[in-house]
């Protein structure tokens, strides 16, 4: 169907703007030190500084997409993420770099909101798992590769390093600009449409994208009373995010800076590595078989995979002897490149990578891609209940990322990698038992359900 794709293509491009963003502040954090002086501290509030914008702009779009609908805010979203990118370009000291990346994450936040909504609520229930996974997890990581070939090329030219950290960052206005447009032009979302406010011009616009009249039964059931009856949804949802979140954002962040030179690699060598060895791969395998063998399997046996390897890391950074490796690691995390060289570097980006692939397979792709709450909430509170899944995520991941480095000195990456790894299992048995199976099924279901309850 032409329109699933069309917003597969404009919401994509918000998200690839999302991995671009997030992902190069890790990326150009070596060249942004040459300019200004970081401590652990400084460090933890720049890469989080995004995280705690969103956490603000969610709450306020999704209430707003809730009462006026899912497009009138679309656009500003992406607005937001071109004014903070280009900002960081010119920052001249480090509170004008976190008031700038405040500004670009409140643009991330509003988009994480706005676009699973979106694509959820105009896709086919047979191919939405599939058309999801595309938008949120595939071009993520194509915004993650692209930030590393742009410093990969910005290198190549030799250029100064306070030149190459500011256009790396200053790029990201570009794919968020190239759809400001396209966003502002999109119909209202058939569901919306259909189950919340029928007005005139969209109806008729979607009639004409789908080639058939549409159907309107308007949700009679009250604001309150929907958001009620789904609170445990959307806390099992929102925990079950926040926890994968706590582990995901500070790899994905600080593995260039840290997890990198663990394994004595550049952090571009890095980013292509995982991608294309592991993230688009386990990705590509969410994408067959999503919409048939269902979400909550392959989150189970994504997170397994998680759990044990994370685990085997920890145990090589903890004790080599138990691989048959006679080598003493330091307990400084950033030092360690200088005893885990050789064999038991190869062994541990292996188990590194093994994690990478397994997380694509199930939740980076699933829960990663903002799609559990939409899925399993009704259409009138949609927005409101992925606003607070958002927000509580968002926060969640700004704390830790800002105590990372912090933890890290004081802890090791051995102890953090083992916590993550203990992470992966707790959030394994919440999708088990607290999160229904979406495969295949309409939204309207799950409104259905609810109307049951409260009945």
């Amino acid at each position: 169907m032409r329109l699933e794709w069309r917003n597969v293509l404009v919401s994509g491009m918000g998200v690839f703007t999302d991995g671009y963003n997030l992902y190069s502040i890790s990326l150009a954090y070596y060249f942004i030190s040459s300019s200004f002086h970081f401590v652990n501290l400084t460090l933890g509030l720049i890469i989080a500084s995004s995280y705690y914008g969103a956490a603000l702009s969610a709450l306020l779009f999704g209430i707003i997409a809730d009462k006026q609908g899912r497009k009138i805010m679309y656009g500003i979203d992406t607005a937001l993420m071109t004014i903070g990118a280009l900002l960081q370009a010119f920052s001249e000291n480090i509170p004008e770099l976190f008031v700038s990346r405040l500004i670009l994450g409140m643009g991330i936040g509003a988009d994480y909101v706005l676009s699973p909504i979106i694509v959820a609520e105009n896709a086919r229930a047979e191919n939405r798992g599939k058309l999801m996974v595309i938008t949120f997890a595939f071009m993520w990581g194509l915004g993650a590769v692209a930030a590393a070939f742009v410093e990969q090329m910005l290198i190549l030219l030799h250029l100064p390093s306070y030149i190459i950290w500011r256009v790396v960052l200053g790029f990201g206005a570009v794919p968020a600009f190239s759809v400001i447009f396209l966003r502002r032009r999109i119909y209202e979302t058939i569901l919306f449409v259909s189950r919340v406010k029928p007005l005139e011009k969209d109806i008729k616009g979607i009639e004409k994208e789908i080639g058939k009249k549409l159907t309107i039964v308007k949700d009679t059931t009250p604001f309150i009373k929907r958001l009620k009856s789904s609170t445990l949804l959307i806390i099992a949802s929102s925990i079950l995010w926040m926890l994968y979140d706590m582990y995901s954002s500070t790899f994905s962040v600080y593995g260039p800076i840290v997890i990198a030179g663990n394994l004595g690699i550049s952090a571009i060598e890095f980013t292509y590595i995982a991608q294309f060895a592991a993230g688009i791969p386990g990705q590509l395998i969410c994408m067959s078989t999503i919409d048939k063998v269902g979400r909550k399997p392959l989150i189970v046996i994504g997170y397994a995979g998680v759990s044990f390897w994370l685990m085997m890391y920890f145990l090589l950074l903890y004790d080599p002897s138990l691989f048959g490796l006679h080598i003493a690691v330091p307990p400084n995390p950033l030092c360690a490149a200088k005893s885990l060289v050789g064999e038991a570097a190869l062994l541990g980006f292996t188990f590194y990578l093994l994690n990478y692939l397994f997380s694509a397979i199930g939740p980076a792709s699933i829960i990663g891609s903002a799609m559990v709450t939409p899925e399993i909430v009704p259409t009138k509170i949609r927005g409101t209940s992925q606003a607070i899944s958002v927000s509580a995520d968002r926060l969640s991941a700004a704390l830790v990322s800002t105590a990372f480095p912090l933890l890290l000195a004081k802890y090791g990456l051995a102890t953090m990698i083992g916590i993550y790894s203990l992470i992966a299992l707790i959030s394994s048995l919440i999708t088990l038992f607290f999160i229904p199976e979406t495969k295949k099924k309409e939204l309207e279901v799950f409104e259905n359900v609810t109307i049951n309850q409260e009945t």
